[in-house]
């Protein structure tokens, strides 16, 4: 609804305009009548009308007057003039101030409620405009916010790569990347969208504590990490030092906001050059890992790390070692691979190696290896489900996981010893599943045909192996001879339909594979202690 307001030094010509006006047609609202010009320039400027009908002249300020200033107050109220004066000179200057509708005394009801109309669908359409415009613009901002942070996630993934500056504002001076890690101290209840929530939280702070340090930034997240560069300069704005310092306090803020998370700060090495933007990102991203040897909840610098510790050889499992550990999973050894790897891990833990950070790699590589490995074997399927029993295999996802929710060496062997053992687990158990699968379908093809004659040679057909394999499997398995599992099954059969049926005793006899019912009973008898007629009586 549009708000207008009268504006005319004759009280009754006001009364008359406000009368020939259609509102409720128009969905038109009044705001009210005033008689000069200086109230009038009052109200507009107050309540911001959408339409003005003024007269020329008028006491302590005119119409144009008027008109005039609230084009320089840039105000998007509509006017329409209502004059007495046929001078042309009128109609010019109101032209100027963008006025479009001018109306001469005597008023017509018909010429202003035309001329009204022709402003409301001026109106309307400049706000379709509008809004058409503001929604392009959100969605180029949202499409530009999406193509920015896609451009620092590829670098992320490769920081080897040539960083495409089109979409940002950066300007001469440095580069400097952070990575905000945030890990949960409970490990069994690994929350990505909790740490994902905390990430996203912190970096929002850090973004707008630091607004007024930097050209231009921008964040993503990354599993437990997120990633925030920022292009500044140290003659304009704030130093190293005391953007460290705003930074640790920003930490301790974090770390007291979010006691269930470890949170940690690792800066990376500051490059002056649009083609180092991938260098300032790998080395914060490897300030963050080196957490292994300088802990975690505090801010890790990799300048003074790169200066502290010497750079000796990187971490690795020696060929030998992962053969000793192949032959141990082979052989379903858990504890020998387990007490293999420790005695390896502890080595990397007294090493103060700047590659330690390194370590994430290795067992990551580690991990998968015995992945590969056991499927190589024929332990296993590659995508193997977990079993009957509830034994299942770490998932890819769930070790990436693990590793980056990781902050020291004893974890990443707990991982590692985790999931050694619970692959040694799940194949130790397939394979006796794989043993048993003859006496399953054994049992389930005797339960099917209860009611005829089954042979030994038939089951053993069916279960895919020789007859006297089969007969050693079957008793190695559940402790009896087939052919008395077979008996078994038949008496429990007819126990059940003496009890819950009206079958006559040859008819039951019939329905468990017995064509003589003498035979039936003396079996029965011999398997129960009483003869089926004695047993229905007992349940009927």
């Amino acid at each position: 609804m549009l708000k207008v307001l009268i504006v005319d030094d004759e009280p009754d010509i006001c009364e008359l305009i406000h009368k020939l006006i259609a509102w409720k047609e128009l969905d038109l609202f009044s705001i009210g009548s005033v008689q000069n010009g200086v109230t009038a320039m009052e109200i507009i400027l107050r309540q911001k009308p959408d339409i003005v009908i003024s007269d020329i002249q008028m006491p302590g300020m005119t119409g144009l007057e008027m008109i005039e200033k609230a084009h320089q107050q840039g105000l998007q109220t509509s006017f329409i003039v209502i004059s007495g004066y046929r001078e042309f000179e009128y109609a010019q200057k109101a032209i100027r101030f963008g006025v479009e509708e001018y109306l001469l005394k005597p008023i017509n009801k018909n010429d202003l409620n035309l001329v009204l109309r022709r402003l409301i669908q001026k109106k309307d359409s400049l706000q379709e405009q509008q809004d058409y415009a503001r929604m392009m613009q959100g969605e180029l901002l949202q499409k530009n916010t999406i193509l920015r942070g896609n451009e620092l996630r590829q670098t992320v993934l490769d920081c080897k790569r040539t960083f495409n500056t089109e979409l940002f504002d950066f300007q001469p001076g440095e580069f400097l990347a952070l990575v905000v890690h945030a890990s949960l101290k409970d490990k069994l209840d690994l929350d990505l969208v909790t740490v994902s929530n905390v990430l996203e939280n912190i970096v929002i702070r850090v973004r707008d504590r630091l607004q007024e340090s930097y050209f231009d930034s921008e964040y993503v997240l990354d599993d437990c990490n997120a990633v925030f560069l920022m292009n500044y300069s140290e003659s304009v704005h704030c130093s190293y030092r005391e953007r460290r310092d705003l930074l640790q306090q920003l930490l301790r803020e974090a770390s007291v906001q979010y006691q269930n998370c470890r949170i940690t700060f690792a800066l990376g090495s500051p490059v002056h050059s649009e083609r180092e933007i991938g260098l300032a990102v790998e080395t914060a991203e490897q300030a963050g890992m080196l957490r292994l040897y300088a802990g975690s909840e505090h801010i890790i610098e990799h300048e003074v790390l790169c200066a502290k510790l010497p750079d000796k050889q990187s971490c690795v499992i020696s060929m030998e070692q992962r053969k000793q550990l192949d032959q141990l999973i082979e052989t379903f050894q858990a504890m020998q691979a387990v007490e293999l790897m420790q005695a390896a891990y502890r080595k990397f833990q007294h090493s103060e190696s700047y590659d330690i950070w390194n370590l994430f790699t290795v067992t990551r590589n580690l991990i998968m290896h015995i992945r590969d490995e056991v499927v190589a074997l024929g332990l296993r399927e590659e995508n193997s489900p977990p079993l009957d029993d509830g034994h299942a295999v770490l998932s890819e996802a769930d070790i990436h996981t693990w590793l980056a929710n990781s902050d020291t060496i004893p974890e990443l062997l707990s991982l590692l010893c985790t999931y050694i053992q619970e692959e040694i687990s799940y194949c130790s158990a397939l394979q006796r599943q794989r043993v048993s699968e003859p006496v399953r379908v054994a049992q389930e093809y005797v339960r099917a045909h209860i009611d005829r004659q089954i042979s030994l040679d038939e089951v053993a057909a069916r279960a895919f192996v020789s007859p006297g394999y089969f007969c050693t499997l079957f008793k190695e398995r559940t402790g009896q001879n087939f052919s008395d599992y077979i008996i078994e099954m038949r008496v429990e059969e007819a126990k059940r339909l003496l009890r819950q049926t009206t079958h006559s005793i040859n008819e039951v006899a019939e329905l468990v594979g017995y064509s003589d019912a003498r035979h039936f009973s003396k079996v029965y008898q011999k398997n129960v202690g009483v003869k089926p007629t004695a047993y229905r009586k007992i349940y009927k």
